[in-house]
């Protein structure tokens, strides 16, 4: 059984590689993120250990809303490459989910820095 899980470790690895060279939306929310990590750091020092947790579960959430808006994105452009009504729809509402992952981030910054103010 763990041979089984082991063996599809590679492929995750490829979807994140692939994420990390290739898509924009990825890219573009790592190095914003670790830019918001980097504030938060320099101006508020030291952080207790439940805002640590708030910080880096928010930090995943948007990374995992933003890998799973892509793989939709491209599967339903292979699907439809043509524009349609629906497929629009769905990719709006997973790019709503990583918008709304962002603005939990902001949240989680905006109160651990107003907390120490």
């Amino acid at each position: 059984m763990i041979k089984r899980y082991l063996g599809r470790f590679p492929h995750a690895l490829r979807g994140l590689v692939y994420a990390g060279r290739s898509d924009f939306g990825f890219k573009t929310q790592l190095y914003g993120i670790f830019t918001a990590l980097v504030v938060v750091f320099y101006f508020v020092k030291p952080l207790t250990e439940t805002e640590l947790l708030f910080l880096i579960l928010s930090y995943f959430l948007i990374l995992i809303t933003e890998l799973q808006n892509s793989a939709l994105e491209v599967a339903l452009d292979h699907l439809h490459p043509t524009l349609h009504e629906q497929v629009g729809r769905s990719k709006d509402m997973a790019a709503a989910a990583v918008l709304l992952a962002g603005a939990f981030l902001g949240i989680v910054v905006l109160m651990i820095v107003l907390a120490r103010v």
